[in-house]
């Protein structure tokens, strides 16, 4: 497989202190990749580096093979455009219905038709197996199809990659478990890469391909669910136990 994304050395921080230390990473192209960690390792922060939220003292990311720290604004635009990210709490307009929810992006970065941008939206949404929730607000969702909604946003522009931060964060297993099957489901479908930031074990066994374990800024491990596991690492052991794995 060709690397999609590829960090090196990434040091980042924060008043004074290193939040990153060093991280270097490769993501394959049409795998799902977790980030995996307890709450403060940095986690959520390389993934804002990623997507270019935040911006290191020192160290590379590459996107499609090109290089993005320090690359000019326009130019990054366009490859975020190839990206999708679902974020942690839905980020859905409560002013706005479910189909016009899914079209922000359609209108604000192509030139669509305002039909073929419905039936985009149409199409979205079965993907995610919300075809009846078209006209229905956010107040009138459930925690899962909120994240169902988002996530037919996030791939609207049929993204090569898709960005997820705590994509299980405030569901419960049954629902949990649906998130998961469905990204599987699009990674499938749709050929994309997924990278996951979560701390939810059960989502990991369930959908990574390769996990990374952050803490205190730094990577301890990289391989499958299954090898991590069996690593004798005392803080992913410890992270495992307090997991009942």
């Amino acid at each position: 497989m060709s690397k999609i994304i590829e960090v090196n050395d990434l040091i980042t921080e924060y008043n004074g202190e290193r939040i990153l230390d060093g991280v270097s990473l490769s993501i394959d192209s049409g795998s799902i990749f977790a980030i995996l960690g307890g709450s403060g390792c940095g986690k959520t922060t390389l993934l804002k580096h990623i997507i270019g939220l935040l911006y290191p003292v020192s160290g590379s990311i590459k996107i499609f093979g090109r290089e993005t720290v320090g690359m000019e604004e326009k130019k990054f635009e366009q490859i975020l455009e190839k990206c999708g990210m679902l974020f942690q709490e839905g980020a859905l307009l409560n002013s706005l219905s479910v189909k016009e929810n899914i079209a922000i992006p359609l209108r604000q970065h192509t030139d669509l038709d305002e039909d073929i941008i419905q039936r985009v939206v149409r199409t979205k949404l079965h993907l995610v197996e919300l075809d009846y929730a078209l006209n229905l607000y956010p107040s009138e969702l459930s925690g899962g199809m909120k994240k169902r909604v988002a996530m037919a946003r996030a791939i609207a522009m049929d993204p090569k990659i898709l960005f997820c931060d705590e994509p299980s964060a405030g569901l419960d297993p049954v629902t949990t478990r649906e998130i998961d099957n469905l990204l599987n489901k699009l990674r499938e479908q749709l050929d994309m890469t997924i990278v996951a930031v979560t701390h939810v074990i059960d989502s990991v066994r369930r959908i990574a391909d390769e996990i990374v374990f952050l803490h205190d800024g730094q990577i301890l491990f990289t391989g499958s669910f299954e090898e991590a596991t069996k690593s004798d690492i005392p803080q992913i052991k410890e992270f495992f136990q307090d997991q009942n794995i």
